[in-house]
């Protein structure tokens, strides 16, 4: 159990595509659970009863000004950081939402792949005694809680539970569309000095099925084996996740630069690659809104969302994080671009449109990671 936690982490890590959130304290948690009997249930989403309702939930935010934190930080040291207070906060989400709707959550759903959004489900599920359904809503990492697979599948957004980091709760009763409810879950974040949480999309078993990457959990941990063994075998890790994922290697060499810039709630900017090998002479660069979104070969457009950009190291295939506190030592570092083929439901008309690059300004037609390479 505990090395398929570690194995999750280690896949959701680059399939996060530079975002996702990072594991924390999340190891130390796992253990103490595991000593203290709390149980991990994975189900297949078909094993669940197809009245019963799941909820997305995960942290909203990234970077904000120095003057957006300064201006909260008297509320923080207000606040317990306990697990314990973490633990209270996931009760009073689950019971505001359950009071609002009038109806129990059977699970909560991590709304992306990554080794902190993706992780936090899963132990607020195992804390509650509720199943975790093997599955995500959007099967790699995205900035915008807009870009959802519940989105693609006609799933309201609303009603949105909202908790700030201190203690406040935001019930939003309705919408205009998804995109207005990432704008105030965002605004409220930023006021909250960059993060809140918030559970929405409460729906049927039935009504998930649409708008869920099956398989997502289990998919991390297989990944995070065969990386895992390819290093206890003194094999080539990247080529061990190539293998796993199917992927595409688009570029490699080194890293020039890492430039972000946190604010509005996001972490802008770009990667920055000098390439090596059989790109030798070539350049890389990466567009990120808090993930890696698309890319220019020598200013030409490349990969691009909703298909993923995954930059790990070259050595250990370690999937490299877009934070502004790491960035800088990034400056050298041997990396791989990965490209892989997102699921099937990014690739209909309605899912390039809520995540491809014009999504976010970008005058560029999507083309499919295969058709590139």
């Amino acid at each position: 159990m505990k090395e398929d936690f570690e194995d999750y982490i280690t896949g959701a890590r680059i399939l996060g595509c530079g975002g996702g959130g990072g594991p924390g304290s999340s190891m130390t948690f796992f253990e103490d659970a595991l000593k203290k009997g709390v149980k991990f249930q994975l189900i297949d989403i078909s094993e669940a009863p197809k009245d019963k309702r799941l909820c997305t939930i995960s942290g909203v935010g990234g970077g904000v000004s120095r003057e957006d934190r300064e201006r909260v930080a008297s509320y923080s040291q207000r606040v317990q950081r306990t697990e314990e207070a973490q633990i209270q906060r996931w009760k009073r989400i689950d019971r505001d939402l359950s009071d609002y709707i009038g109806d129990e959550i059977h699970s909560y759903i991590s709304s992306e792949t990554g080794s902190g959004n993706g992780i936090a489900p899963m132990r607020m599920n195992a804390i509650l005694g509720k199943p975790i359904v093997d599955g995500d809503g959007c099967g790699r990492a995205k900035p915008e809680i807009g870009i959802s697979l519940t989105h693609v599948a006609g799933i309201p957004i609303a009603p949105i539970v909202i908790l700030t980091p201190f203690n406040e709760t935001v019930i939003v009763k309705t919408v205009v569309d998804d995109y207005r409810g990432e704008d105030i879950t965002r605004h409220v974040a930023v006021a909250s000095g960059g993060s809140c949480t918030a559970a929405r999309c409460p729906a049927t078993v039935k009504e998930y099925e649409k708008g869920i990457a099956k398989g997502q959990i289990t998919r991390c941990i297989r990944i995070g084996e065969a990386i895992r063994k390819a290093r206890e075998k003194g094999a080539d890790p990247v080529e061990a996740f190539q293998k796993a994922t199917k992927a595409y290697k688009i570029f490699e060499g080194k890293v020039g630069s890492l430039e972000l810039e946190g604010r509005g709630g996001f972490n802008w900017g770009n990667w920055y690659l000098e390439g090596e090998g059989e790109f030798k002479g070539k350049k890389l660069r990466i567009w990120v809104k808090n993930e890696n979104l698309v890319s220019w070969l020598d200013d030409k457009p490349y990969a691009m969302c909703p298909d993923l950009i995954c930059v790990v190291d070259a050595k250990t295939s370690e999937g490299l994080a877009n934070s502004g506190q790491i960035g800088a030592t990034y400056a050298g570092k041997k990396v791989t671009v990965l490209g892989i083929k997102a699921l099937d439901q990014w690739r209909t008309p309605k899912g390039i449109e809520i995540f491809g690059p014009k999504h976010f300004g970008f005058n560029i037609e999507f083309t499919p990671i295969e058709e590139l390479v």
